[in-house]
């Protein structure tokens, strides 16, 4: 089913005053997006929920979400927490807040170097991971021509069009140029809070850590390190956590640790700046097919008798089920196929793009155990051309199954 929330935004305008729907995936999209909300503290909830609900808005840059006393009494939680939030929200260039007897969160336009820079953030923390940089680039290249010169069809809108653009220039810089080629941090607008400033020397030594679970310290360690107190560094940690890249444990011998990168906050920036561009779903659909149909060609020539195993594996459950078919499952079926091009940009794009829709636009809620006769249907062709080896199957099959469920979601 379908999840609704709804949230009152007392200082916008009338037209968006009323208590607004924000779509949370349903299965179908769940599936590839994959990870859950990897923070649970309550600032990085409450910064998460914020943003998606200006997605569904259709994200009003310049307006006034709420006064810090209204947002704070809106989630239920002190004014530190809600600064947090917001220092959350501030990092990633999404909303800043505003002083003064006007003041309040202002909604802000996400910038393409900001997103630039988290995206080149979460493929370089993936630690020992054989990157497959051509192939990237391949794929890349190959759906941005695509998508924006169609054989048929009518093109990308613009907003769409320069994010591709922006992205594929990136990436050729970085395999042109190596280590020298490392997008830059931009440059914040204004004085960056302190809290900011400790979490970009975090992000420094979590990208010199070689190993996941690794510790960087206590809190008394950090807060000595990086001469910040304990709130500026709560606020730094509370940052790092949303982006998924660390954790907070407590106890003895406890501290941060570096983790495995989650891809859910980059997935939800991206959708923030499709947003704020004006990119519309059929857009992100339409990438999100030239992607998965440039993937699964691949996988069918690449695929390796372990990958052909997890093929059978997911062929296996599909086959076993009637009638709906769990996200788990659909999770189980999409990684078998798309983890074959072991690349985390393609894999955050191939996200990004699918779940896209969901956020920005009110979907039908179609009957289980239609979507789910569907999706085995259609996943099962798709899964049999991979393992037949045989690429050009593989693409129309992908290319049907796109179409298809669309059309029913």
């Amino acid at each position: 089913m379908v999840t609704a929330y709804r949230v009152d935004a007392p200082n916008f305008s009338s037209q968006h005053r009323s208590a607004v729907t924000l779509v949370r995936p349903n299965a179908f999209f769940e599936a590839i997006v994959g990870a859950t909300a990897s923070a649970k503290k309550a600032a990085c909830a409450i910064a998460r929920r914020i943003e998606g609900d200006l997605i569904a808005r259709g994200w009003p840059i310049g307006t006034i979400y709420g006064s810090e006393a209204e947002l704070a009494d809106r989630f239920g939680v002190s004014r530190m927490v809600l600064r947090e939030a917001v220092r959350i929200l501030e990092s990633r260039g999404t909303a800043r807040m505003r002083r003064g007897p006007n003041g309040g969160l202002l909604v802000l336009a996400p910038e393409m170097a900001a997103v630039l820079e988290a995206i080149h953030r979460y493929v370089t923390s993936h630690r020992g991971l054989d990157l497959q940089g051509s192939i990237c680039r391949q794929v890349l290249n190959a759906a941005h021509l695509q998508t924006a010169h169609p054989s048929s069809g009518r093109p990308i809108g613009a907003g769409m069009e320069d994010f591709l653009a922006g992205l594929t220039a990136a990436v050729e810089h970085y395999a042109r140029e190596g280590a020298e080629g490392r997008i830059a941090m931009r440059a914040t607008p204004g004085a960056r809070s302190r809290a900011e400033q400790v979490f970009r020397l975090l992000i420094k030594d979590l990208g010199n850590a070689k190993a996941d679970n690794r510790r960087l310290g206590s809190e008394m360690d950090l807060c000595e390190r990086y001469g910040a107190d304990r709130s500026v560094l709560r606020q730094a940690v509370r940052m790092l956590e949303f982006e998924g890249v660390a954790v907070s444990t407590a106890g003895r011998g406890k501290g941060l640790m570096t983790r495995s990168p989650d891809p859910t906050a980059l997935c939800q920036l991206i959708s923030c700046y499709f947003a704020a561009v004006g990119v519309t779903p059929d857009d992100a659909m339409a990438v999100f097919k030239r992607l998965s149909i440039e993937v699964v060609s691949i996988a069918a020539r690449v695929a390796t008798n372990s990958d052909r195993t997890r093929l059978k594996r997911a062929r296996r459950l599909l086959s076993e089920r009637h009638g709906t078919v769990s996200a788990d499952v659909m999770q189980l079926a999409e990684e078998s196929q798309f983890r074959i091009v072991s690349e985390p940009l393609i894999d955050i794009l191939l996200r990004c793009t699918k779940s896209y829709p969901s956020w920005s636009s009110a979907l039908r809620d179609p009957d289980d155990e239609l979507l789910g006769a569907l999706y085995r249907e259609e996943t099962l062709k798709v899964i049999a051309a991979i393992l037949d080896r045989n690429p050009v199957a593989a693409a129309a099959a992908q290319a049907a199954k796109v179409d298809r469920l669309a059309a029913l979601i």
